[in-house]
């Protein structure tokens, strides 16, 4: 019969880190259990809907446009909005929902509602990453080319990508308690209103003055924009910045710590 062990109290620096990476490795792998079921198949569904909007997309371009906005690799002009618009719209849901994820775990004196937050958003990340390589590795094999023309310059779009779909689901995690409803509602409306304010249809350079601040004002659009500009070498971006994101970033994640914050005040105030 196994013995109960008596928790253990971190003592130094490194034994907090170690315990902290091996809670962290156990909740990752709990999300990919709990989510589907198994590792493979939450891959074949990370792969399924970039699939899907790949197919669509190519259908479009190749039957009614006829033509591809920057001149160059169509594949790989659909390929720089999809990865990124999907890694932030899988955040984002992924996110709002991650209050719930550990609700099983949090009663171990070792687990908290940011080990929750960092496996669900590891976990999305990775599935994301590993669909991407599976599907440039095979458009690359089945072709025999794709040219990029600054691959290292596409690291930093997908990464902020990633980061502000973040913080806009840890923000809509923070304001659920106040309204579920709303919250449930607001979340749909955000995700309905990126597949036209990202830009992924457009492109920065060709939207005009007096329609831009209807894009500017979006992470995705930045990022997107400034991935066709290391992607293709006759692509310069104009109306983007590739700061804001970032600023974007810890601005809405500071502002979910503050309603965190306060919620929990106002709900210890109640208690006492």
């Amino acid at each position: 019969m196994a013995k109960l062990q008596r928790y253990h109290r971190n003592r130094t620096l490194w034994e907090a880190t170690q315990s902290f990476l091996d809670v962290l490795y156990i909740s990752i792998v709990r999300e990919f259990r709990s989510a589907t079921g198994g590792a493979m198949l939450a891959f074949l569904m990370a792969i399924a809907q970039p699939m899907l909007l790949f197919a669509v997309f190519w259908i479009a371009y190749t039957f009614l446009v006829r033509t591809c906005l920057i001149r160059g690799d169509c594949l790989l002009f659909i390929m720089t909005f999809i990865f990124l618009f999907i890694v932030h719209i899988m955040e984002v849901q992924v996110m709002k929902k991650s209050g719930g994820g550990l609700s099983g775990m949090i009663f171990y004196a070792k687990t908290s509602a940011t080990l929750g937050i960092l496996a669900s958003a590891i976990h999305a990340l990775y599935l994301n990453i590993l669909a991407i390589t599976v599907i440039m590795g095979t458009a690359y094999l089945l072709r025999g080319y794709l040219e990029v023309y600054d691959p290292a310059g596409l690291i930093g779009p997908f990464f902020f990508a990633w980061t502000s779909g973040l913080a806009v689901g840890v923000l809509f995690q923070a304001i659920a308690p106040l309204s579920p409803g709303f919250v449930e509602m607001l979340s749909n409306f955000y995700r309905r209103a990126q597949m036209f304010a990202s830009g992924k249809m457009l492109l920065g350079n060709m939207v005009p003055a007096a329609m831009l601040p209807f894009f500017t004002w979006n992470p995705l659009f930045h990022a997107i924009d400034q991935a066709r500009g290391a992607a293709f070498i006759n692509y310069l971006p104009r109306n983007s910045d590739p700061m804001y994101p970032l600023y974007f970033t810890l601005v809405v994640i500071v502002l979910a710590l503050i309603i965190t914050f306060g919620l929990r005040a106002a709900q210890d105030r109640g208690i006492e």
